[in-house]
């Protein structure tokens, strides 16, 4: 098995983390409430639906971490159309919050993983090759 490129593995490891995120946050949505760990969290009231909405997206996001580790051409695709998305999501805030710079430092990161995940390198890891070596 081959590894993956070091910035692959990073945005991996964040998608992971965000499958955490959102099945600890669909866990305690649908009144899991960690044995008390956490003391007296707020109750949330009807809310099923969401709880289940939040695991499925945690595995979801858990599966792409898993998929980008393993290289997988479909990882890489979700990942691209994750940060289109979230540059749509920039855009908007722009024309939300004229002249902050709120919408400038929100697409920053969508537009470096579209540019890095675009790249020949990291093409050529995922086994796909770019139309212009074809020829």
């Amino acid at each position: 098995m081959r590894n993956p490129p070091i910035l692959v593995a990073v945005i991996g490891f964040f998608a992971a983390l965000a499958g955490f995120g959102y099945l600890f946050f669909g866990l305690r949505v649908l009144g899991f409430d960690w044995f008390g760990l956490f003391g007296d969290l707020p109750a949330f009231d009807s809310v099923g639906l969401w709880g289940w909405l939040a695991i499925a997206v945690g595995i979801a996001w858990l599966l792409v971490a898993l998929g980008l580790w393993a290289l997988q051409p479909w990882a890489r695709m979700l990942g691209m159309i994750i940060a289109g998305f979230s540059l749509l999501e920039a855009v908007i805030a722009f024309f939300q919050f004229p002249g902050t710079g709120v919408g400038f430092a929100m697409s920053l990161m969508p537009i470096i993983i579209l540019l890095y995940l675009n790249g020949r390198e990291v093409k050529a890891a995922f086994g796909e090759t770019d139309s212009r070596d074809a020829v």
